[in-house]
Protein backbone atom coordinates (compact mmCIF):
# COMPACT_ATOMS: atom_id res chain seq x y z
CA UNK A 1 0.00 0.00 0.00
CA UNK A 2 3.03 2.24 0.31
CA UNK A 3 4.14 1.82 -3.31
CA UNK A 4 2.10 4.79 -4.52
CA UNK A 5 3.71 7.29 -2.20
CA UNK A 6 5.80 7.85 0.88
CA UNK A 7 2.82 8.93 2.98
CA UNK A 8 -0.67 10.31 2.58
CA UNK A 9 0.66 13.77 1.63
CA UNK A 10 3.35 12.67 -0.79
CA UNK A 11 1.08 12.75 -3.83
CA UNK A 12 -0.06 16.30 -3.06
CA UNK A 13 3.50 17.47 -2.54
CA UNK A 14 4.50 16.10 -5.94
CA UNK A 15 1.65 18.07 -7.52
CA UNK A 16 2.55 21.35 -5.79
CA UNK A 17 3.91 23.72 -8.45
CA UNK A 18 7.48 24.91 -8.23
CA UNK A 19 8.09 28.57 -7.42
CA UNK A 20 7.51 30.87 -10.38
CA UNK A 21 9.91 33.60 -11.38
CA UNK A 22 8.04 36.67 -12.63
CA UNK A 23 9.49 39.61 -14.52
CA UNK A 24 8.18 43.10 -13.70
CA UNK A 25 9.49 45.91 -15.94
CA UNK A 26 9.82 49.42 -14.50
CA UNK A 27 10.42 52.24 -16.99
CA UNK A 28 13.09 54.87 -16.48
CA UNK A 29 12.40 58.19 -18.19
CA UNK A 30 13.41 61.79 -17.69
CA UNK A 31 15.83 62.29 -14.80
CA UNK A 32 15.00 58.90 -13.28
CA UNK A 33 14.64 60.30 -9.77
CA UNK A 34 10.96 59.43 -9.25
CA UNK A 35 11.32 56.07 -10.97
CA UNK A 36 14.29 54.93 -8.88
CA UNK A 37 12.49 55.96 -5.71
CA UNK A 38 9.43 53.90 -6.60
CA UNK A 39 11.62 50.98 -7.69
CA UNK A 40 13.17 50.93 -4.22
CA UNK A 41 9.75 51.12 -2.55
CA UNK A 42 8.38 48.31 -4.71
CA UNK A 43 11.31 46.08 -3.83
CA UNK A 44 10.61 46.76 -0.14
CA UNK A 45 6.91 45.98 -0.56
CA UNK A 46 7.53 42.73 -2.43
CA UNK A 47 10.07 41.63 0.15
CA UNK A 48 7.54 42.34 2.90
CA UNK A 49 5.15 40.03 1.03
CA UNK A 50 7.76 37.24 1.30
CA UNK A 51 8.59 37.50 -2.39
CA UNK A 52 12.39 37.52 -2.81
CA UNK A 53 13.44 40.24 -5.26
CA UNK A 54 16.35 40.79 -7.61
CA UNK A 55 16.84 43.94 -9.71
CA UNK A 56 18.35 44.10 -13.20
CA UNK A 57 19.45 47.61 -14.13
CA UNK A 58 19.62 47.38 -17.90
CA UNK A 59 20.85 50.96 -18.26
CA UNK A 60 23.92 50.41 -16.06
CA UNK A 61 26.96 48.91 -17.74
CA UNK A 62 28.90 46.04 -16.27
CA UNK A 63 32.53 46.82 -15.41
CA UNK A 64 35.53 44.96 -14.07
CA UNK A 65 34.83 46.39 -10.63
CA UNK A 66 31.08 45.85 -10.90
CA UNK A 67 30.42 42.61 -12.81
CA UNK A 68 26.87 41.84 -13.82
CA UNK A 69 24.63 40.02 -16.25
CA UNK A 70 27.11 39.61 -19.11
CA UNK A 71 29.63 37.95 -16.79
CA UNK A 72 26.90 35.58 -15.57
CA UNK A 73 25.81 34.69 -19.10
CA UNK A 74 29.41 34.02 -20.11
CA UNK A 75 29.95 32.10 -16.85
CA UNK A 76 32.93 34.26 -15.93
CA UNK A 77 31.68 34.62 -12.37
CA UNK A 78 29.04 33.28 -10.01
CA UNK A 79 25.95 35.10 -8.78
CA UNK A 80 27.55 35.37 -5.34
CA UNK A 81 30.43 37.33 -6.89
CA UNK A 82 27.98 39.78 -8.48
CA UNK A 83 25.93 40.47 -5.36
CA UNK A 84 26.59 43.46 -3.11
CA UNK A 85 26.07 42.15 0.42
CA UNK A 86 25.53 45.69 1.75
CA UNK A 87 22.21 45.92 -0.15
CA UNK A 88 18.95 44.32 1.01
CA UNK A 89 18.46 42.70 -2.43
CA UNK A 90 20.65 42.15 -5.50
CA UNK A 91 21.00 45.04 -7.96
CA UNK A 92 22.78 43.69 -11.03
CA UNK A 93 24.27 45.90 -13.79
CA UNK A 94 22.92 44.47 -17.00
CA UNK A 95 23.22 46.82 -20.00
CA UNK A 96 25.59 44.63 -22.05
CA UNK A 97 24.15 41.32 -20.89
CA UNK A 98 20.57 42.39 -21.63
CA UNK A 99 21.55 43.46 -25.16
CA UNK A 100 23.35 40.15 -25.70
CA UNK A 101 20.49 38.10 -24.27
CA UNK A 102 18.01 39.61 -26.73
CA UNK A 103 20.32 40.03 -29.71
CA UNK A 104 18.28 37.51 -31.72
CA UNK A 105 14.90 39.02 -30.87
CA UNK A 106 12.34 39.42 -28.07
CA UNK A 107 11.84 37.11 -25.11
CA UNK A 108 12.12 33.45 -26.13
CA UNK A 109 12.42 30.06 -24.48
CA UNK A 110 16.21 30.34 -24.43
CA UNK A 111 16.26 33.80 -22.83
CA UNK A 112 13.64 32.70 -20.30
CA UNK A 113 15.79 29.71 -19.45
CA UNK A 114 18.90 31.86 -19.01
CA UNK A 115 17.12 34.22 -16.61
CA UNK A 116 15.64 31.30 -14.68
CA UNK A 117 19.04 29.69 -14.43
CA UNK A 118 20.63 32.67 -12.72
CA UNK A 119 17.68 34.15 -10.84
CA UNK A 120 15.51 31.10 -10.17
CA UNK A 121 15.97 31.45 -6.42
CA UNK A 122 13.93 34.68 -6.53
CA UNK A 123 10.21 35.22 -6.99
CA UNK A 124 10.38 38.61 -8.74
CA UNK A 125 12.86 40.05 -11.22
CA UNK A 126 12.43 43.82 -11.37
CA UNK A 127 13.91 45.01 -14.66
CA UNK A 128 14.66 48.74 -14.67
CA UNK A 129 15.44 50.59 -17.88
CA UNK A 130 14.29 52.81 -20.72
CA UNK A 131 11.15 52.12 -22.73
CA UNK A 132 13.29 51.40 -25.82
CA UNK A 133 15.38 48.70 -24.14
CA UNK A 134 12.45 47.12 -22.35
CA UNK A 135 10.26 47.21 -25.44
CA UNK A 136 12.81 45.56 -27.72
CA UNK A 137 13.14 42.62 -25.34
CA UNK A 138 9.53 42.23 -24.20
CA UNK A 139 7.59 43.03 -27.37
CA UNK A 140 4.24 41.23 -27.70
CA UNK A 141 4.55 39.46 -24.35
CA UNK A 142 1.47 41.14 -22.88
CA UNK A 143 3.34 42.37 -19.81
CA UNK A 144 2.39 45.84 -18.55
CA UNK A 145 5.52 47.90 -17.81
CA UNK A 146 5.16 50.29 -14.89
CA UNK A 147 5.67 53.96 -15.68
CA UNK A 148 6.07 55.96 -12.45
CA UNK A 149 5.29 59.67 -12.88
CA UNK A 150 5.89 62.66 -10.64
CA UNK A 151 3.06 65.21 -11.12
CA UNK A 152 5.24 67.87 -12.73
CA UNK A 153 5.35 69.04 -16.38
CA UNK A 154 8.73 67.56 -17.41
CA UNK A 155 8.22 64.10 -15.86
CA UNK A 156 4.73 63.97 -17.32
CA UNK A 157 6.06 64.75 -20.81
CA UNK A 158 8.87 62.19 -20.64
CA UNK A 159 6.43 59.60 -19.25
CA UNK A 160 4.02 60.20 -22.12
CA UNK A 161 6.84 59.80 -24.65
CA UNK A 162 7.89 56.54 -22.97
CA UNK A 163 4.31 55.24 -23.12
CA UNK A 164 4.09 56.04 -26.84
CA UNK A 165 7.33 54.15 -27.40
CA UNK A 166 6.04 51.07 -25.58
CA UNK A 167 2.87 50.98 -27.65
CA UNK A 168 4.30 51.91 -31.05
CA UNK A 169 7.46 49.77 -30.93
CA UNK A 170 6.47 46.84 -28.73
CA UNK A 171 2.65 46.74 -28.57
CA UNK A 172 2.88 46.93 -24.77
CA UNK A 173 0.23 48.75 -22.76
CA UNK A 174 1.76 50.56 -19.76
CA UNK A 175 0.54 50.79 -16.20
CA UNK A 176 0.98 54.32 -14.86
CA UNK A 177 1.51 55.26 -11.23
CA UNK A 178 1.12 58.97 -10.48
CA UNK A 179 3.16 59.63 -7.36
CA UNK A 180 1.87 61.67 -4.42
CA UNK A 181 5.20 62.65 -2.89
CA UNK A 182 3.97 64.71 0.08
CA UNK A 183 1.09 64.22 2.52
CA UNK A 184 -0.68 67.45 1.60
CA UNK A 185 -3.98 68.21 -0.12
CA UNK A 186 -2.14 70.27 -2.70
CA UNK A 187 0.01 67.31 -3.74
CA UNK A 188 -3.01 65.00 -3.88
CA UNK A 189 -4.83 67.46 -6.16
CA UNK A 190 -1.75 67.79 -8.39
CA UNK A 191 -1.53 64.02 -8.72
CA UNK A 192 -5.21 63.68 -9.58
CA UNK A 193 -4.95 66.45 -12.17
CA UNK A 194 -1.83 64.87 -13.67
CA UNK A 195 -3.66 61.56 -13.96
CA UNK A 196 -6.59 63.22 -15.69
CA UNK A 197 -4.29 65.09 -18.09
CA UNK A 198 -2.39 61.94 -19.09
CA UNK A 199 -5.63 60.01 -19.50
CA UNK A 200 -7.07 62.69 -21.79
CA UNK A 201 -3.89 62.79 -23.91
CA UNK A 202 -3.82 59.01 -24.12
CA UNK A 203 -7.46 58.80 -25.19
CA UNK A 204 -7.22 61.66 -27.70
CA UNK A 205 -3.94 60.73 -29.40
CA UNK A 206 -3.66 56.96 -28.95
CA UNK A 207 -7.33 56.09 -28.77
CA UNK A 208 -7.42 53.74 -25.81
CA UNK A 209 -7.88 53.70 -22.04
CA UNK A 210 -4.86 54.37 -19.83
CA UNK A 211 -4.38 51.97 -16.91
CA UNK A 212 -3.42 54.43 -14.17
CA UNK A 213 -3.62 55.03 -10.45
CA UNK A 214 -2.40 57.57 -7.91
CA UNK A 215 0.04 56.19 -5.36
CA UNK A 216 1.03 57.80 -2.09
CA UNK A 217 4.78 57.34 -2.13
CA UNK A 218 5.97 59.53 0.72
CA UNK A 219 8.02 57.64 3.27
CA UNK A 220 7.29 56.55 6.84
CA UNK A 221 3.54 56.56 6.39
CA UNK A 222 1.20 53.60 6.89
CA UNK A 223 -1.26 54.72 4.19
CA UNK A 224 1.53 55.24 1.68
CA UNK A 225 2.89 51.80 2.55
CA UNK A 226 -0.48 50.24 1.76
CA UNK A 227 -0.64 52.06 -1.57
CA UNK A 228 2.76 50.74 -2.61
CA UNK A 229 1.80 47.23 -1.51
CA UNK A 230 -1.41 47.39 -3.55
CA UNK A 231 0.61 48.54 -6.56
CA UNK A 232 3.05 45.66 -6.06
CA UNK A 233 0.21 43.12 -6.03
CA UNK A 234 -1.32 44.69 -9.13
CA UNK A 235 2.00 44.47 -10.96
CA UNK A 236 2.34 40.81 -10.02
CA UNK A 237 -1.02 40.11 -11.68
CA UNK A 238 0.29 41.60 -14.95
CA UNK A 239 3.86 40.32 -14.66
CA UNK A 240 5.59 38.22 -17.29
CA UNK A 241 6.05 34.65 -16.11
CA UNK A 242 9.46 33.17 -16.78
CA UNK A 243 8.24 29.71 -15.82
CA UNK A 244 8.98 27.42 -12.93
CA UNK A 245 12.43 27.84 -11.46
CA UNK A 246 14.88 25.02 -10.97
CA UNK A 247 14.77 25.75 -7.24
CA UNK A 248 12.08 23.77 -5.41
CA UNK A 249 11.12 24.55 -1.85
CA UNK A 250 9.89 20.97 -1.42
CA UNK A 251 11.98 18.23 0.12
CA UNK A 252 12.94 15.49 -2.34
CA UNK A 253 13.40 12.19 -0.49
CA UNK A 254 16.58 10.23 -0.94
CA UNK A 255 16.59 6.60 -2.08
CA UNK A 256 17.41 5.58 1.49
CA UNK A 257 14.33 7.43 2.80
CA UNK A 258 12.13 5.74 0.21
CA UNK A 259 13.38 2.30 1.18
CA UNK A 260 12.94 3.06 4.86
CA UNK A 261 9.27 4.00 4.43
CA UNK A 262 8.53 1.05 2.19
CA UNK A 263 10.10 -1.37 4.64
CA UNK A 264 7.57 -0.24 7.25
Amino acid sequence: MFEAGLDQGAGLRRQTPKPLLRLVPVVRHGSGEAESRMLWQLAHALTDLDLPVAVLDIDSHETEDAPGLIELLQERCSLAEVLDETLPWPIVPAAVGWRELFRQGPLSDSSRQALRHWFGAYSVLLVYGTAERLGQALANTGVRPLVPVAPEPRPMLSAYQAMKTLIAQALLMPSVAIMVTQATETQVRKALQARKTLQNCFTRHIGCYLDSMTVKSFTDDEVAGRDIQMLALRLMENACSLGASSVSLLHRPTDEEVQLVRSH
